[in-house]
């Protein structure tokens, strides 16, 4: 099947610009970051065309090389930004969701949910970076400790979370992934355990919802038994509210 027409980005806006990151001016290395982004939302990392990147903006196809050394790199830098914009997402619906921990949790799970369903199959890439070899080299090289510490930290807020709703507190949610309260958090191991749990839950949840699961795409449409998609959601995030109260 062809690949649809893309509009032409140079009548790009902010708007258009800040769906994909917080850059709402961005450079041409920006845009074509973020093309690319876009490009694997609509196509799927496989079908991911460099070459169109540079069509959409009118600039010759020689400055993939120029700014990323080839079509991995390219991919990489895409990673790395969707990476990083995933990151903050997470970050914020946690600190800005009510002070209370069920809330805080609930929250990181819907904003999870949504932010999949908006990336499609770049979410897919970034929690399984294996379309191209090559890209996925350059990403651990470049880029691999700074994801570790992220995602550690990510653990850190889940932790912190599950703590506070297995005893009652409301914690501080206010540092980074260079200030993780590490010590402390090993002072709760159970709970440490349940933070990768409830991550890993939430993830499923996530690569469902982008609509690339071939066996359950059509279900809301099929109507099976009265299951709805909304119906599978909901009881499946009051589960992982389950597991963190340790139920």
């Amino acid at each position: 099947m062809a690949t649809p027409v893309e509009p032409d980005a140079l009548s790009y806006t902010a708007k258009d610009w800040l769906k994909y990151g917080s850059v709402a001016e961005p450079s041409t290395r920006e845009k074509m970051i973020m093309l690319a982004i876009e490009d694997i939302i609509r196509v799927g990392p496989a079908d991911f065309n460099a070459f169109r990147v540079c069509d959409r903006i009118d600039i010759k196809h020689p400055m993939v090389n120029y700014y990323f050394g080839n079509r991995d790199g390219l991919l990489a830098e895409a990673t790395w930004w969707a990476y990083r914009e995933w990151s903050q997402n997470v970050r914020n619906s946690m600190r800005n969701a009510p002070a209370d921990p069920e809330k805080r949790l609930r929250a990181f799970i819907t904003e999870e949910t949504k932010w999949a369903e908006h990336m499609g199959g770049m979410y897919l890439l970034l929690q399984y970076p294996l379309a191209s070899a090559g890209s996925h080299v350059i990403v651990s090289e470049k880029y691999g400790k700074n994801m570790q510490d992220i995602f550690d930290f990510h653990l850190a807020l889940l932790a912190t979370t599950i703590i506070d709703l297995r005893s009652g507190k409301v914690s501080s949610l206010d540092y980074d992934e260079n200030s993780v309260p590490s010590a402390s958090l090993l002072l709760h191991p159970a709970e440490v355990v349940a933070s990768g749990h409830v991550a890993w839950m939430t993830h499923g949840l996530a690569s469902w919802s982008t609509g690339q699961h071939t066996a359950t795409r059509q279900m809301s449409t099929r109507g099976i038994k009265g299951l709805t998609v909304e119906m599978a959601r909901s009881s499946y995030v009051d589960q992982i509210i389950k597991v963190a109260r340790g139920k």
